[in-house]
């Protein structure tokens, strides 16, 4: 059997051989193989039905192939359309696509791999934070491949439980990590953030060029049985910098969900009478300039608006990362992290939850922007496109 060794310590005693009916596919980034604290080579030797591959373009592996072909392949992805784990049939025995590496070059690996990308995807919600905290990851719902494995195994095999025990030298691993950091001083591995000073000055440097977005979803129910793919119906921004406003609201063109305008708090009649969508694109276009910074709290609406075909060929900025990184712990919605930032929310006049999201947004931006005050408020909305 291999060997996982990190800063001098070898994990090999902690892992314990489990097997599975779930045939496994990790698909490994190149550069993830080089981390030393990766977690797939421990996933790997710890389900002998499993097979681990290093690559980019996957298109004539014999392994990735045949997994392919088979009626019963996934891929574990989040993202819309995914569906929930816990959903698969149990009469068939699955295989699985993992794919490994950051976030960015997971959707790397997608985009190479046409073929993969077209499978139909699953996804969870983990039910704990993740404990990679050697590693910082982009969002809450983010958890290492290892502890993925251990959530989704536990929920599609018999006797789950016993996939708590595929996080054995993780943990180990992370908690050797921590004392090297805390006894040496040399933690190579995860870099911490300068002072709250060094967001602001890159915030200012940057101003001019930043638009808050938000989006809200015609959205299903996971497990409702008529469910559908969710779609864009409301699209909101602000350009702090000119005060300039957008508002798009865009007409279902699947089934309006039924709870769809009390969570977003727009009328049926307002989202029926909404936009095309090539009037929504059209205007966002005119509305965008080639150097501005996209900034949202996370990432869903974005990509789900990017899946709606809006053009969205710009940099973007995570704030909700930016300020987890900066306080080092987590943060939920926007508009419950007020207190926290020492922010008010921007009176833009924006109705229904995106405009409240986009408002504390907004409100978060500008207070981290300046050190020197801890409450903002941003005069009252001009420039506003509508649509």
């Amino acid at each position: 059997m291999g060997s996982v060794a990190v800063a001098g310590a070898c994990f090999c005693d902690r892992i314990t051989v489990l097997p599975t009916r779930t045939r496994i596919l990790l698909l490994q980034h190149p550069r993830e193989e080089r981390v030393a604290i990766g977690t797939a080579r421990m996933a790997s030797l710890a389900l002998p039905n499993s097979r681990r591959r290093v690559g980019l373009d996957f298109s004539a592996d014999p392994a990735v192939r045949a997994a392919v072909a088979s009626p019963a392949t996934y891929v574990l992805f989040p993202g819309p359309g995914a569906v929930p784990v816990e959903q698969l049939p149990r009469d068939s025995v699955a295989t699985l696509i993992v794919l490994d590496g950051t976030w960015s070059q997971a959707r790397k690996l997608l985009k190479l791999n046409p073929a993969i990308a077209a499978l139909p995807r699953v996804a969870f919600h983990p039910r704990r934070p993740s404990a990679y905290v050697i590693r910082r990851e982009p969002a809450a719902f983010c958890v290492s491949t290892i502890e993925a494995l251990a959530e989704v195994l536990g929920m599609l095999e018999p006797e789950g439980e016993r996939f708590g025990r595929l996080l054995d030298p993780f943990h180990a691993m992370v908690a050797r990590q921590r004392w090297f950091e805390a006894a040496v001083g040399a933690s190579r591995h995860r870099s911490v953030r300068g002072p709250r000073s060094s967001l602001a000055e890159r915030l200012a440097l940057r101003w001019s060029r930043l638009v808050c977005v938000h989006g809200e979803a015609n959205a299903w129910p996971r497990d409702h049985p008529a469910r559908e793919a969710p779609e864009t119906v409301h699209w909101v921004a602000h350009r702090p910098a000119t005060a300039e406003t957008f508002e798009a609201v865009m007409a279902p063109r699947r089934v309006l969900a039924q709870d769809t305008p009390e969570h977003i708090g727009l009328s049926k009649e307002l989202l029926r009478a909404g936009c095309t969508r090539q009037q929504w694109h059209d205007a966002w276009k005119a509305f965008t300039r080639p150097r501005d910074i996209l900034v949202m709290w996370g990432t869903y609406y974005r990509d789900l608006a990017a899946a709606d075909g809006l053009p969205l060929a710009v940099p973007s900025m995570n704030l909700r990362d930016e300020v987890t990184r900066l306080h080092r712990r987590r943060f939920g919605v926007v508009e419950a992290s007020m207190d926290s930032l020492g922010a008010t929310p921007a009176p833009l006049g924006i109705p229904g939850r995106g405009g409240l999201r986009l408002a504390a947004l907004v409100g978060a931006l500008e207070s981290l922007r300046d050190v020197n005050r801890t409450v903002s408020v941003l005069q009252g909305p001009a420039g506003r496109t509508m649509v």
